[in-house]
């Protein structure tokens, strides 16, 4: 039985609420519970902090790939910490360990993707400078051979009285879009929120969208301003083992990808036109999706392999309604090693200090802190998660094949990369303003002398971005607790000076590793109000809910329904 609707299913009831919206805001829920005790809180420290991350971003953990010997010593050694800390196994079975089906598929022979023109000659293109591709199909080999079809944004929403497709057949095409939103104008100056990223911007919807209806296969237009990152994020990995869930999906896509701009620009002129007047054309809802004087051919052959993923759960029962829980998910799965760079004498091994290690190592803190009080109300459980880099598998399989009903899962709390860059005035919890989560996580705030403010890269659309995502897809209010802006001692713009230097060195690189001259009072400060967060949902009777004009809220109401609440 479905726990909850596809998403697609709730985009079309009415578009996702924006940061500001003023028609539906969130309510400041209150909670009876007792503040925090202090004893618990003095658990939470900066030696064990640096100890969790130094020890799962060690070299020996070999980037914690998943379903390597890497993730191996993770899980063994996540396990042994819950263990240590009081947890018990939150299965049914009453162990730690989920197991999640999964597919790898490694590229052996990539060969060239070729663009031809009507008149003109081929263009060849190489993987991972030029496109970088993979597919959703358990097979050995895979290709698309056909004209192409711009689609513009792929974006096809009633909610927003938006339909790139028209009524246009595309089933078997090999379709062409640019990511993100299309921007809001004058006129609609609230167009898909505006510079909010909703869930039709994300890469994801676009190849949900061209599955359902039937394509052969898509090319997503990658612009650094659009995507948020660099092309080199996506293309790093590109030769390595792609990731999906050992069932493909419905209507699987052959082969799925990426172009950068100067390539987007070529293809663009050798349909007789620019990649500016593209994207003009693609602002507005006349916008008609056509088929390219072009045509793409490309025949990759795969590795594949089913293996498993792991996700690790552990609980506090809960007193008095044992049956309710909340939700801590960290995802502990990290990029793994490079063989090519090792080859070539570089660093090759994707040691995840900040992304994961540091959220693993808040969840783990948040055990010894519940640990060290009386036992909650409610169940409060602790997931780390699997996959999460190749598109929040673990958290999408977990939420699937919950112990419980996510009818009962009352809220979901989710750390991923922890400020290692000192202590803040302020924190953001990315998806809060969405519920009535807002209010709780002001309180929390409050109590380590804190504002919450709000998410200051809203396109960036990092609420579709990390674990949490999954739960809120099963209608679960959900947030993501993430770095402040106001660094105490630091000029204004520090934080985006940090934020900048860690997305062009360290994101998704081997440079991202455990430094002395990290500091840890900021990650102290998120694990704090993480726990008074938590503490307090799960000593209350309260059930945050969902702003009524999120798509999410919808979910909520139907799952609570199902299960008679």
């Amino acid at each position: 039985m479905p726990r909850y609707l596809p998403l697609f299913a709730l985009l079309v009831l009415l578009p996702l609420a924006s940061c500001d919206d003023t028609t539906s805001p969130p309510a400041d829920a209150s909670v009876e519970a007792g503040p925090a005790p202090d004893q618990a809180l003095a658990q939470i420290d900066s030696v064990m902090l640096r100890e969790h991350i130094a020890v799962l971003a060690a070299d020996e953990f070999e980037g914690r790939g998943t379903g390597t010997p890497g993730e191996e010593k993770t899980i063994a050694y996540i396990r042994e910490q819950m263990e240590a800390a009081g947890l018990v196994g939150a299965m049914p079975d009453g162990s730690f360990f989920q197991p999640v089906p999964l597919l790898g598929s490694t590229p052996t022979d990539v060969g060239t993707l070729t663009f031809t023109p009507a008149d003109g000659d081929p263009v060849a293109l190489d993987f991972v400078d030029d496109y970088i591709a993979s597919t959703d199909l358990d097979a050995t080999e895979a290709s698309i051979n056909g004209p192409l079809v711009f689609v513009g944004y792929g974006i096809s929403n009633p909610g927003y009285d938006w339909d790139d497709y028209k009524d246009m057949d595309v089933t078997g095409k090999v379709l062409v879009s640019f990511v993100n939103d299309p921007p809001a104008t004058e006129d609609e100056p609230n167009l898909f929120q505006a510079d909010t990223l909703t869930y039709n911007g994300r890469w994801t919807y676009k190849y949900e969208e061209a599955r359902r209806r039937g394509a052969a296969g898509m090319l997503l237009i990658h612009t650094g301003p659009m995507a948020g990152y660099p092309f080199t994020v996506l293309s790093a990995g590109a030769r390595g083992e792609q990731i999906q869930l050992a069932t493909p999906p419905e209507n699987p896509l052959q082969l799925k990808g990426w172009i950068p701009q100067p390539v987007a620009e070529q293809l663009a002129e050798m349909s007789g036109t620019t990649l500016a007047a593209w994207m003009a054309e693609a602002t507005t809802r006349d916008f008609q999706p056509r088929e390219l004087p072009v045509t793409a051919d490309l025949t990759m052959t795969f590795e594949t392999r089913t293996f498993e993923g792991t996700n690790v759960l552990g609980k506090i029962e809960g007193t008095s309604h044992p049956d309710e829980v909340v939700l801590y998910t960290a995802h502990h799965d990290h990029l793994g090693i490079d063989r090519e760079r090792e080859a070539a004498g570089e660093d090759g091994i994707y040691n995840g200090a900040v992304d994961n290690a540091s959220g693993v190592g808040m969840m783990l803190e948040l055990a010894e802190a519940f640990n060290a009080t009386e036992s909650p109300a409610r169940t409060v459980m602790f997931a780390t998660l699997s996959a999460e880099e190749s598109g929040l598998l673990g958290a999408g399989y977990l939420a699937e094949n919950f112990p419980v009903s996510l009818a009962n899962v009352i809220a979901n709390v989710n750390v991923d990369s922890g400020n290692l860059n000192g202590p803040t005035d302020d924190i953001v919890g990315i998806g809060a303003e969405r519920s009535e989560m807002l209010g709780l996580l002001r309180t929390a705030a409050a109590g380590e002398g804190m504002t919450v403010t709000p998410d200051n890269q809203p396109n960036q659309g990092l609420f579709f971005r990390s674990d949490q995502l999954a739960f809120a897809r099963g209608g679960v209010p959900a947030l993501f607790l993430n770095t402040g802006t106001q660094f105490r001692g630091q000029p204004a713009d520090y934080a985006a000076q940090i934020k900048a230097a860690y997305r062009a060195t360290s994101y998704h690189q081997p440079s991202d590793e455990l430094r002395d001259d990290m500091l840890f009072g900021g990650i102290v400060q998120q694990t704090r109000v993480a726990f008074r967060l938590g503490h307090a949902i799960a000593n209350s009777t309260v059930r945050p809910a969902w702003n009524p004009s999120e798509a999410f809220a919808e979910t909520r109401r139907l799952s609570e329904q199902e299960t008679g609440m």
